[in-house]
């Protein structure tokens, strides 16, 4: 299975949320509508899904530049709720790079611009030997 089974970008993944990222500057931009079957509350898309939609978009940005990362940290906060067919913009880009770690910014934003969540990631850069202990050896990244 590879990427195309993500939950979050895989395209064969019936269950997933297909989603798919350009470049934007040094970062990232997908766009995504919710749909029905993402809610908590009704008619409000339940907040692991945006949570997915951050740490997807803060996983991108060292993606494209050609690093193989993990999630050590991701912060949120929510701002606005996320109705059942709005349409998203989710960008990232990051704030600090060092050898072993980046730090990323991203938001959830509504067509209108208004902010409905956003976090700061802290993404740990893997050495080829942690690839190889995970079983991430030959990732394709996109740097």
């Amino acid at each position: 299975m590879g990427f195309d089974y993500c939950f979050a970008c895989g395209k064969d993944n019936p269950h997933g949320l297909h989603m798919h990222f350009e470049r934007d500057g040094d970062g990232v931009v997908c766009h995504f509508q919710t749909q029905e079957h993402h809610i908590g509350w009704p008619n409000v898309q339940h907040g692991g899904i945006t949570c997915t939609l951050l740490d997807e978009a803060s996983a991108y940005v060292p993606f494209f530049m050609g690093l193989v990362t993990v999630t050590a940290e991701l912060n949120i906060s929510f701002k606005k709720p996320v109705h059942v067919g709005e349409r998203l913009r989710v960008w990232a880009r990051p704030t600090k790079v060092s050898s072993r770690l980046l730090v990323v910014e991203a938001a959830v934003e509504g067509e209108d611009g208004e902010l409905k969540a956003s976090s700061t990631a802290k993404m740990m850069v893997l050495s080829t030997e942690k690839q190889k202990q995970l079983g991430m050896e030959g990732l394709e990244t996109r740097g």
